[in-house]
Parts: C-alpha cells; structure tokens; sequence
C-alpha cells in the first residue's frame, strides 16, 4: 500500500478540494490518504467519510513536523507527498508503483511539476515560473544530481528509509526535503528523478517566491549544501547568482562605471543562459523582463530571510 500525505494550512481551499478530488480518481487504488491540517475547513468534512483517508491535527510549527507526524502515522510501505496546490493525473501513483516493482533498490522517486496550459496561456509570469524550473527538470537523472530536482510536492519514499536516517529536519522552514535528499544521497541509498512523472502544480507569484526565498537562508548556508553545488545545477545556479549581486553590490560603492559595465555584463549573460536553458528562442523570449524579476524578487527575499534570521539569533 502507498501512504499519500498531504499537509495543509487549510487556507487555499479550492486548490485543496481539487488535489483530494484527483487522488480519488486514481486508477492505483491501494492507497490510503493521510491529511495533516492546521485548520481543517467545515466544507471538506464530506471527504472524511473516506476509510481511506486520515485526518491529523499537527501543532508544529514548521512544515517539516507537519510532514513527519504523517510518515510516522502512514501504514504503506510506500510514502508519497503532494501539496495541496498540486493535481495528481490519474496514473500517477501507478507510475509510481510500477516504478520502485522494476527498481527495487530504489529508494526515492521524484517526479517533476508542469503548470497547467490554461495557466500559463493566461498569465506571463506563470508561464516564466514553469519554464525556467522546467528548464532544470527535463531529464532523467540519479542520486547526487538529483537530490535538487526531488521535492514533496512530487516524491515517493520507501517507508523504512525514514527508520534508517530519521526523519526531516524540523529546524527548517524550507529546503527539508533537499535536505532529506542529500542526508539518503550520504547513507547510500539509490534516488531516481523522472520527468514523465508529473503532476500539475498551481503557481502563486511574486509573493511566494519571495517568501520561499526567504525562508531558504538556513538551507543554503549550510557547508554540506555547498559541497552538492557541483552535483546539483538548481544549488550551483544559486550560489553563483548571488557572487554575482554581491560582486555587483561591491562595485556600485567602488566604482560606478564598473558597476554599470559589469551589470549589463551581468544582464546579457543571464538573458543569453534564460533563451537557452529554457528552449525559449522564439517570441515568448519578450517575457525575459519577467524573468529577470522573479530572479530580483528570489534573490531579495533571500537576504531579507537572512537579516531577519541573524536578528532571530541575535535576540537568544
């Protein structure tokens, strides 16, 4: 049996009720839903009367226990995430079945996250934020280049995994389950990455980018993070986008003109990396703007989650 575990705020409720409505429609039926809430909304008691499914209050404050507390309550052998703003097609725990029956030694399986069309025809910045994370996540991949490409709105874990190396890092409030990738990648367990295993996932803007960016200080600067830079292409892009702002920052203070060669250095070579890395060498290319904000909005938030953190610490 697999264990599907869900956690929400129970604030994004249609986006909820869609992603419970997909997992019903699975064509793999030996599976049970494990559901970790904060606020369980009224509306969706309908979907308790499911034997299959299980409702758990979490009193954590990081999304990491969240997920724990559901692994520690899930009875499949196999555990999958997915994330309340994300639907699962209705092959995709067959896939993933299919997939550990022909590995055995697999231990996790990723899979990647599509933008829905509809989504993308509508709105540009949608279609940037899955074109430039797909840009990273179009081939299959193993182990330590995959540890960046695997993330619980799209995974699978052999239960016992969890007994042999713990379970996330509660400490975090994001980058836990990059984390939990290079902690399997280290004990020597085996990761796959495959693209074809997808599910679609409901994009929210500058906004969230900025607070997840802001949330990730912890994560990166960590020393064993930085040594999977030279494994993982989405870390090493990271680390080298902020040199490159530190170095521009250096620069603005030193010497005006070398800031402003440097930056449309900077901007050139970064709009020439985009059009390649994301196929995009047709018309769509005239939403580069957008793509240069999100990386501005990343890298801002990154900072601020930064400042905010030594406050944090200073303050104990």
């Amino acid at each position: 049996m697999i264990s599907v575990i869900l956690v929400t705020k129970g604030s994004r409720l249609v986006l909820l009720e869609s992603c419970l409505k997909s997992l019903q429609k699975q064509t793999f039926q030996e599976f049970e839903i494990v559901l970790v809430y904060s606020i369980f909304p009224s509306s969706l008691s309908s979907f308790l009367s499911n034997k299959n499914l299980v409702a758990l209050k979490e009193e954590g404050s990081t999304i990491a226990e969240a997920r724990s507390l559901g692994v520690r309550h899930a009875k499949g052998d196999l555990v999958a995430f997915i994330d309340d703003d994300c639907e699962a097609p209705g092959n995709w725990l067959e896939q993933v079945y299919s997939t550990f029956v022909h590995h055995p030694m697999l231990c996790c399986l990723g899979g990647t996250t599509l933008t829905p069309p509809e989504e993308s025809s509508k709105n540009p910045l949608t279609l940037v934020q899955g074109s430039f994370n797909g840009s990273f996540t179009q081939k299959a991949c193993f182990d330590s280049a995959a540890v960046g490409k695997i993330s619980t709105s799209n995974v699978a874990y052999k239960k016992n995994v969890f007994d042999k190396i713990g379970y996330f890092n509660e400490r975090l409030k994001s980058g836990e389950d990059w984390d939990f990738n290079i902690r399997l990648v280290e004990n020597g367990c085996a990761l796959r990455f495959d693209p074809t295993i997808f599910v679609w996932h409901h994009s929210h803007g500058l906004k969230h980018a900025f607070v997840r960016s802001s949330e990730m200080g912890p994560f990166f600067l960590s020393w064993k993070t930085l040594r999977y830079a030279k494994h993982e292409s989405i870390f090493a892009s990271f680390y080298f986008t902020n040199l490159i702002f530190l170095i521009l920052l250096a620069f603005l203070f030193i010497s005006p003109i070398v800031f402003l060669f440097l930056l449309l250095f900077s901007l050139l070579g970064h709009f020439i990396f985009t059009a390649a890395s994301t196929k995009i060498l047709n018309r769509k290319i005239i939403y580069y703007p957008w793509i240069l904000s999100l990386t501005l909005v990343r890298v801002i938030g990154f900072y601020f989650g930064l400042f905010r953190w030594v406050v944090q610490l200073a303050t104990f």
